[in-house]
C-alpha cells in the first residue's frame, strides 16, 4: 500500500474538479501514443493516482474521453489564453499567424480524443440521443465553434477593425473556414498542406493580383 502513487495522492488533496482536470491532462499524451486502446491503469499511472480514483471522477472511459474532448476543444481558459498570446503580436498579420497556429494545435489534440471516442462508439455504439433533440454533434462541439468565432471576432479582429474591408465577424468566419478546411482530417499533408503564413497571406491579401474582394459588401 505504501506505493509512490499513493504517497502522491495523499500529499495532494484536490477538489473533484481539480481531480478531473488532472486526469484529463494525463489522458491527452497517452492518446497520442495508444489511441482509444489506452487503459485506465495507464491513465492512473500517468496521473499518479489509484485506478479506482478515475471511476470516482468519471463513470466510465467514454465519459472521460468526452470530458477530455470538451476540455481540449473549448477549454475554460481559452479566451484568456488567446488574449494573452495576442499581446505578443504587434501587427494584424502576426496576430493571424499566431492565432492560426494555436487553433491548429488545439485541433490536433482534439482529433486525438475524437478518434479515441470513435473507437469506443464503434465497439459500444454511439450515445443515445434525446427524443427531443435530433442527431448531431455533441453540444460542446457546437459551443466550442461558437466560442471560437466570438474570440476571433472580439480579440483578434475587432482591435484591427480600421484595417479591415469586412466586419470583424465576417473576418472571423473566413479565418475559421480556412483553418478548418486546410487541417480537416483527410486533407493533404506535407508539401501540399497550408501553413499559418499561407493562411495569413490568403486572408489578408487574397489570391488574385489587385483582387477586388466583395466579401464586405454587406458589412
Amino acid at each position: 500500500m505504501n506505493t509512490e502513487a499513493t504517497k502522491r495522492e495523499r500529499a495532494r488533496p484536490m477538489s473533484p474538479g481539480e481531480r478531473r482536470s488532472e486526469i484529463i491532462a494525463a489522458v491527452l499524451p497517452l492518446l497520442a501514443q495508444h489511441g482509444g486502446s489506452v487503459t485506465t491503469r495507464q491513465i492512473a499511472e500517468a496521473a499518479g493516482i489509484a485506478e479506482g480514483t478515475i471511476f470516482r471522477a468519471f463513470p466510465d472511459k467514454r465519459a472521460l474521453f468526452l470530458a477530455a474532448a470538451e476540455e481540449t476543444m473549448n477549454p475554460p481558459s481559452g479566451r484568456e489564453d488567446m488574449a494573452a498570446g495576442l499581446a505578443a503580436a504587434s501587427t494584424l498579420r502576426e496576430a493571424v499567424v499566431l492565432v492560426t497556429e494555436r487553433i491548429v494545435a488545439r485541433m490536433e489534440k482534439g482529433m486525438l480524443v475524437m478518434m479515441a471516442l470513435r473507437s469506443i462508439f464503434m465497439a459500444e455504439g454511439p450515445p443515445e440521443h434525446s427524443p427531443d433533440k435530433p442527431p448531431g454533434p455533441p453540444d460542446f462541439v457546437v459551443e466550442a465553434n461558437e466560442q471560437l468565432l466570438a474570440n476571433l471576432t472580439d480579440l483578434l479582429f475587432t482591435p484591427y477593425a480600421d484595417q479591415l474591408r469586412v466586419a470583424p465577424e465576417r473576418a472571423a468566419l473566413v479565418l475559421r473556414s480556412l483553418v478548418f478546411g486546410a487541417w480537416h482530417p483527410g486533407m493533404p499533408v506535407g508539401d501540399r498542406s497550408l501553413t499559418a503564413d499561407d493562411v495569413a497571406d490568403v486572408l489578408l491579401g487574397g489570391i488574385a493580383i489587385h483582387a477586388t474582394n466583395d466579401l464586405g459588401k454587406d458589412s
